[in-house]
């Protein structure tokens, strides 16, 4: 399994606990309890699409759990004993891998949970503690956000089982290879050249780097547009600012499935307690969820939290280099620590910030997805609504 070290070492250099990532405080893989926190915590990962658990740091603070390190790590936390963990408990054993990366003389180990899951994983054996049942049998295991949009490794309920399936069959379909080899193989060679020739033609002209930006736009808006009428859904009236960014150039070949996604996720910068081009497989509610047309990741995240805030956003990830953000004025938002008149104020503030996020964070993808800084360029385009205020 290839493992990219640069990745691995990020997140212990600048922890940031995630959807696919869990991180623990140092504890003892030796012991009933430590057994269970990585059994855990690896089956909600494969559930999810792939992840890590990185030990050592509190999910809190993200800071060293100093004063707690063992003295041998590497021994504690041997592959072959985390993978004899995974084998015994888990319904389908599934290949992991544990990395050891160094921090200011200190190596916090990694336990890296690969993407791939085509069935739902969930425990076949049962550990119990003094009579406390800490694993129980038949049990799936997922990654969850909590009420506060803190991270979690939770059972799984009924709502988590349409991200589970869908989760499951992406991944049937993501070798696009076998795809292509099971279903043009049979194709005779003529017929391979005059398919070939019928792709090649259907390229558009030659367009400027505006015009691809206005046109993504466009598309980006229409997709929203129709996605609200599918779901017969109407949104409060809000003003609203939009992100698009176009990655130029040799963009290497990625495919719309969770493993593309758990790269953009591990790679955002996160500048933010909102950031943007969120990942929301997590969130519990349905409309929330992101799926896959035409080759692209999309969701609509709609969220009312009275006690903290309310935000609509509409995310686009094309694996291609095109990202779309279409996000309400926070100050349209009927929040209760706010409180305004929609459409009547406006905080010109916040959305230059987000402005200048956005082209940040567009710049970790372009990073994350290995393109070339000689051979690419980031275009970017935000634009604000010209809704009248009071």
């Amino acid at each position: 399994m290839e493992i990219e070290t640069s990745r691995i070492k990020n997140l212990v250099e600048r922890p940031q606990e995630s959807l696919s990532v869990e991180i623990k405080r140092w504890i003892n893989p030796d012991t009933p309890e430590g057994i269970s926190k990585i059994v855990k915590g690896a089956i909600a990962l494969r559930n999810f699409g792939g992840g890590y658990i990185v030990i050592g740091f509190d999910n809190e603070t993200l800071l060293p759990d100093k004063g707690n390190e063992p003295s041998n790590v590497h021994e504690l936390f041997h592959l072959d004993k985390i993978q004899g963990m995974i084998g015994k408990y888990s319904s389908s054993p599934f290949e992991i891998s544990v990395e050891f990366v160094e921090r200011e003389g200190v190596e916090y180990p990694v336990i890296v949970i690969p993407a791939g899951v085509k069935t739902p994983v969930a425990t076949k054996s049962e550990l119990v503690d003094h009579g406390k049942p800490l694993i129980k049998v038949d049990t799936i295991y997922v990654r969850s956000l909590l009420a506060n949009n803190t991270p979690s490794t939770t059972i799984a309920t009924w709502k988590d089982w349409e991200s589970i399936v869908e989760i499951c069959f992406d991944n049937r379909e993501a070798n696009i290879g076998r795809f292509l080899r099971r279903h043009l193989g049979g194709l005779k060679p003529e017929m391979l050249k005059e398919f070939a020739e019928t792709i090649s033609n259907t390229i558009g002209e030659d367009l400027s780097v505006g015009e691809l930006l206005t046109r993504f736009i466009e598309e980006s808006e229409g997709r929203f547009k129709t996605i609200l009428a599918d779901k017969k859904k109407e949104l409060s009236e809000t003003g609203y600012w939009e992100a698009a960014l176009l990655i130029q150039g040799d963009v290497p070949k990625h495919t719309a499935n969770n493993e593309f996604l758990n790269l953009i996720d591990a790679s955002n910068p996160r500048y933010s307690g909102w950031p943007v081009w969120l990942d929301s497989r997590g969130f519990r509610e349905k409309v929330s969820k992101p799926f896959v047309v035409n080759g692209v990741w999309e969701a609509i995240i709609q969220i009312f939290d009275e006690g903290w805030r309310d935000s609509i956003d509409f995310v686009r990830f094309d694996p291609k280099g095109r990202f779309f953000l279409w996000r309400a004025y926070q100050e349209d938002m009927k929040s209760s620590q706010r409180n305004l008149e929609p459409l009547k104020y406006f905080d010109f503030v916040l959305p230059v910030i987000r402005s200048a996020e956005a082209m940040g964070v567009g710049l970790a993808f372009a990073k994350a997805m290995k393109c070339e800084p000689e051979k690419t360029q980031l275009a970017c385009r935000i634009q604000m609504d010209k809704a009248s205020r009071a």
